[in-house]
């Protein structure tokens, strides 16, 4: 009897085994149920992804205040994207198996937030469409069967501008047993602002605005844009400081504008500086999807004055520091020897900040004069004296050169009120051709003649006194002119104060060079507090120097020159 229970409890035993499994096939059968692909191989589907560089980025990782240009260091393993997948039967059938569905890094590998399979059977294709960031999944449509599209306007403020990129896998086989590449795209045209090879002035750049671009427009994945029909001003407001140089970025890639990708022609380009100042140029371009496009933006503003004879006009085009350099006119010059070479010009630079509308009267110097004797050597306009106008025919002598200066008020050369609001000065040399040598024009003062008959340098309070021999006295110079030669003798260089003329003795005696003068230069008088310069230089003749035409010479050769140049908006 005993034994026949014990069999009946092995019976009881195998027969709960049975129902066990039963139960563990019904729920291995239901949880196969629940996964969106067929699980016949089950390979787990999962992906590869690759991230384009945007070339030139800054590395900030500061995602908040606007989607810069995303790279591999901003995209990376803590990222998500969101993907949409559908399969096609091979027929007529296409179903939307994934819609807008999470994907991130997990266990080693990217995948959906659901658990996915592959079919596992090749006469299935399955499309794939990812786009980052997630955040515009409202605006895209998708129908099975139909690549998904994309709705988009770019903002106008370009602080809210946000960079897209897509990745589509096509026609990808059923029957794929390993991660599928997703290699993301760029979808917009990045756009950059930098300071080009000629230079920008200095300053705090407000703001640039390009106006005229498409600003709407669909996105079909796979295929890229179609443009709508509606324009817009893009505007980033970046205060960056700026020294000008060339190469320098005007904004961090936090102002990069993340435009549609489109052909357009004569749109404005405008550049603001914070104190108003304001550059417009038109622009033409074309944008294609994920290029990067820096526009280097220069603009060189120069007023060139040579002699003309005449005084000239600047207008300040706008409020700013500008710097302005003069080049003081030679004396004279007769034959090659040293004795009978004029005394070179000064130069002078400062940077003085003009308000817009502020006008300057330039008035450029002349070379001096050479002739024989019997007529007058004339002296180089604005200021250049004389030489003397007596004497043998075969005795040459030259006249002094002309100043170089800038003034607040008009009038002839020798106008007196004109004169004593010249805010900066050039000087120019003394005449050559008698003996010994001319007197070259100077800092604060002006050189000699070499010789005791020759004239004497102008200072920054008198002209320089005039030669004295037995043939008679030369005349001084004076205020913006240079002294009359006597008796065979040259003419003394125009300057703040006039270099004196030469007189003969035994030798002929060459004029004194001019006196140079900056306002607000130290160890000069201030013509107003309205008018100073600041980075002042002054160079005599005896000083290396830079020519108007970018080579260096030793005092200024020839005619007189003026160079007006705005540096800053600041």
């Amino acid at each position: 009897m005993s034994r026949k229970i014990e069999r009946n409890k092995y019976a009881d035993l195998l027969y709960s085994l049975y129902l066990l499994l039963i139960v563990c096939l019904c729920i291995c059968s239901c949880t196969s149920e629940n996964n969106i692909f067929d699980n016949n191989d089950s390979k787990l589907l999962n992906f590869s992804v690759s991230v384009p560089e945007w070339k030139n980025n800054d590395n900030s990782s500061d995602l908040n205040t606007r989607a810069m240009p995303v790279s591999g260091a901003s995209f990376d393993k803590a990222s998500s994207f969101n993907i949409i997948a559908e399969t096609y039967d091979g027929t007529k059938n296409h179903s939307t198996i994934i819609e807008n569905e999470a994907v991130s890094y997990t266990n080693n590998m990217w995948q959906t937030t659901s658990t996915h399979y592959w079919p596992g059977n090749a006469n299935k294709t399955v499309n794939f469409y990812a786009y980052y960031p997630t955040g515009i999944s409202s605006s895209i449509t998708h129908t099975a069967g139909s690549a998904p599209t994309l709705s988009y306007t770019v903002p106008d403020d370009v602080a809210s501008q946000i960079d897209i990129m897509t990745a589509t896998g096509i026609n990808v086989s059923g029957s794929t047993n390993s991660s599928t590449p997703l290699a993301f795209n760029h979808i917009f045209a990045a756009v950059k602002f930098a300071v080009g090879t000629n230079g920008l002035p200095s300053g705090t750049i407000k703001s640039i605005t390009i106006s005229g671009i498409n600003n709407s427009g669909t996105y079909t994945f796979g295929r890229g844009w179609t443009l709508g029909s509606s324009t817009s001003a893009f505007t980033i407001s970046p205060s960056t400081a700026i020294t000008g140089a060339a190469g320098t970025n005007i904004a961090s890639d936090t102002f990069t504008m993340m435009m549609i990708p489109q052909n357009f022609s004569n749109a404005s380009l405008t550049l603001a500086y914070s104190n108003g100042t304001t550059f417009s140029t038109t622009i033409s371009s074309t944008w294609n999807a994920g290029g990067l496009y820096t526009y280097n933006l220069s603009k060189t503003i120069i007023y060139n004055y040579d002699y003309t004879g005449v005084s000239q006009t600047f207008t300040a085009p706008y409020t700013g520091t500008y710097r302005i350099q003069c080049w003081g006119a030679q004396g004279g010059t007769l034959g090659t020897l040293d004795t009978g070479i004029g005394g070179t010009g000064g130069y002078t630079n400062g940077e003085i900040k003009l308000s817009k509308g502020t006008v300057l009267y330039v008035y450029v110097g002349q070379q001096g004069q050479t002739t024989s004797g019997g007529t007058i050597s004339g002296g180089g306009w604005n200021g250049g004296g004389n030489g003397d106008t007596t004497g043998y025919v075969e005795n040459g002598r030259t006249g002094g050169g002309g100043s170089t200066d800038i003034r607040v008020i008009t009038g002839a050369w020798n106008d007196t009120k004109s004169l004593n609001s010249r805010i900066m000065v050039a000087g120019a040399g003394g005449g050559g051709g008698g003996n010994g040598l001319a007197g070259g024009a100077g800092g604060l003062s002006g050189y000699n003649g070499s010789i005791s008959t020759a004239g004497k340098g102008g200072t920054q309070s008198a002209g320089g006194s005039g030669g004295s021999g037995s043939w008679g006295n030369a005349t001084a110079g004076g205020l913006g002119y240079g002294g009359t030669g006597c008796s065979y003798a040259s003419g003394g260089g125009s300057g703040y104060y006039g270099g004196g003329g030469g007189a003969r003795d035994l030798y002929d005696g060459n004029g004194g060079g001019g006196s140079s003068y900056i306002s607000g230069q130290s160890g000069c008088n201030t013509y107003s507090p309205t008018y100073i310069f600041s980075k002042t230089s002054i160079s005599d003749s005896k000083t290396a120097i830079i020519s108007p035409t970018g080579l260096t010479e030793t005092g200024h050769i020839g005619n007189g020159y003026a160079r007006i140049t705005f540096v800053s908006a600041n």
